[in-house]
């Protein structure tokens, strides 16, 4: 299999895209600089979220604290959901099939396609929020993982254009000039998640059938980092990686010290027979609080590293 080959096999959450229906009704339009950027006040203060107090959602595609501001925004096949401080919160506009999504310290990085009725392209191409949503710039391409501090931006071209050939390129002026990404060292099966450290610019990862493989060098050479294991998804903390796998036909969430490699093995909270993790993030102003959620559409959530988990949602439906 070619390096190239490898890079387009990468399906995971942060980077698939599917179908989902669009015109071209709405006044609607891309914002050029920061500066158009609407108000980033607080969720609970901005007309732009109305408090959600029922209701299910649908096809879930990510999950991050975007902005900073110790709220979990979820990325759904129908716009944003946002939950802060025991409640939860939906866009009243802007209601975006976003499919790829990275949450950063100032906003966050997203792909998919327009809602019904928008004058935005579809796809939607690479698009970064500093405004919770309510404004988009569009950064081109799609399929990507962002560091949430280093805002290096690692993406997946599928086809070749103008730009771009086939494989993972990475960024770090916003998509101004790019970079390819050699691939050395990742094994001959398919990819699964790709995830970028908060901090470091050119550390990257990639999960596999095998286990995550790591790169220091923005993706030319990878290492095996964890040890062979299927794994499901992962992320990056600042000393560690956590990760979602499957052994012995269940579900484990496992730590790794970056630097020791030692791992620690956390509770799992009770999920149905067959189902698994599929996405996760941890508050970055405190690590010990993470969210999860699973193929079937539950969502957990723990502020002491998996030790009592609380359910925010059961099989798509949120519960309040």
């Amino acid at each position: 299999m070619k390096k190239m080959t490898k890079a387009m096999m990468i399906t995971s959450s942060i980077l698939l895209l599917s179908a989902c229906s669009s015109s071209n009704e709405k006044e609607q339009s891309f914002i050029t600089s920061k500066e158009q950027a609407k108000s980033n006040t607080s969720v609970t203060n901005n007309p732009f979220f109305k408090e959600k107090k029922e209701g299910k959602f649908e096809h879930l595609h990510g999950i991050g604290y975007a902005g900073n501001q110790n709220a979990i925004y979820f990325a759904t096949h129908e716009g944003l959901l946002v939950y802060q401080n025991n409640k939860w919160y939906e866009t009243t506009s802007n209601k975006h099939d976003y499919m790829g999504f990275s949450a950063t310290d100032d906003g966050f990085y997203a792909s998919g396609h327009p809602e019904e009725g928008s004058s935005l392209g579809n796809p939607l191409g690479l698009v970064k929020s500093l405004d919770h949503g309510q404004t988009l710039m569009n950064l081109g391409f799609y399929n990507m993982a962002v560091g949430y501090k280093s805002h290096t931006i690692y993406v997946v071209n599928q086809e070749e254009n103008k730009k771009l050939g086939q494989g993972l390129f990475y960024s770090k002026d916003d998509g101004k000039t790019w970079s390819q990404s050699q691939l050395n060292g990742l094994p001959q099966t398919a990819a699964g998640t790709i995830a970028a450290h908060p901090t470091e610019e050119n550390m990257v990862g990639i999960s596999t059938p095998e286990g995550i493989f790591v790169s220091k060098d923005n993706g030319n050479t990878f290492e095996r980092f964890t040890r062979k294991i299927n794994t499901m998804t992962f992320i990056f903390q600042e000393k560690s990686i956590l990760f979602a796998a499957v052994e012995n036909n269940k579900p484990v969430l496992i730590k790794q010290s970056l630097e020791s490699k030692q791992e620690e093995v956390l509770s799992v909270p009770k999920l149905d027979e067959k189902d698994h993790i599929m996405y996760m993030s941890s508050n970055p102003t405190n690590e010990k609080e993470i969210v999860i959620a699973t193929m079937n559409g539950d969502i957990f959530m723990t502020k002491n590293n998996g030790e009592s988990w609380t359910r925010l949602a059961s099989k798509g439906k949120i519960n309040f």
